[in-house]
């Protein structure tokens, strides 16, 4: 997989695609059913997704792997899985518990491996060179600046009762909007780059 980048074009192009639609099938499999083998199943999917969309959105930008991608997939792989397990199967746990603390405790548990996904970015960030470095940071700028627009307006039509917002949930989808769009913006600017 490594040598991805040598392959034909459509091949690289059918494989990200084909990523895609395992790790969205994956997700869906995990957020439709509770049962605890689905739910297996879905994260074994999932982490294959990812692995492939990694590398395969590499080739796709005629890009190799390098030593520290590779670090970088094995680092984020199991933290994701972690999170994962934890957000389905722990973080439902807290309303049964009656001790305020250990309440507490279950509920940020997530936090966990969630901090450790931004120690292996700064990392990472760190090994790449300036031009990577800088489109890192753009990625960075253009993710901080779409969220908090976005947020902002949710703020401004929910404070004039246009709509309804549920104030935790979009708490929740925070850090997850910022991954999506740093990976767009992270793309576009590669792409952007390649061009000059």
């Amino acid at each position: 997989m490594d040598k991805m980048n040598e392959w034909p074009k459509w091949q690289r192009w059918g494989v990200w695609l084909s990523s895609w639609a395992l790790y969205l099938g994956g997700m869906a499999l995990l957020l439709m059913f509770r049962s605890f083998v689905v739910q297996g199943i879905a994260l074994a999917v999932l982490c294959v997704g990812l692995v492939l969309l990694t590398y395969s959105s590499k080739a796709v930008l005629n890009e190799r792997m390098r030593k520290v991608d590779r670090w970088y997939v094995r680092v984020l792989l199991p933290t994701f899985v972690v999170y994962m397990v934890l957000m389905l199967n722990v973080w439902p746990m807290y309303s049964r518990i009656e001790v305020p603390w250990l309440q507490v405790i279950v509920v940020l548990l997530p936090l966990l491996p969630l901090t450790v996904v931004v120690w292996a970015m700064m990392r990472y960030m760190a090994r790449c060179d300036e031009l990577e470095r800088r489109q890192q940071l753009e990625a960075v700028g253009v993710a901080a600046a779409v969220v908090s627009l976005v947020s902002f307006a949710l703020g401004l039509l929910a404070a004039t009762k246009l709509i309804a917002v549920n104030g935790a949930l979009v708490l929740l989808l925070i850090f997850p909007a910022l991954c999506i769009v740093y990976g767009l913006a992270c793309a576009w600017s590669k792409w952007r780059w390649r061009g000059q």
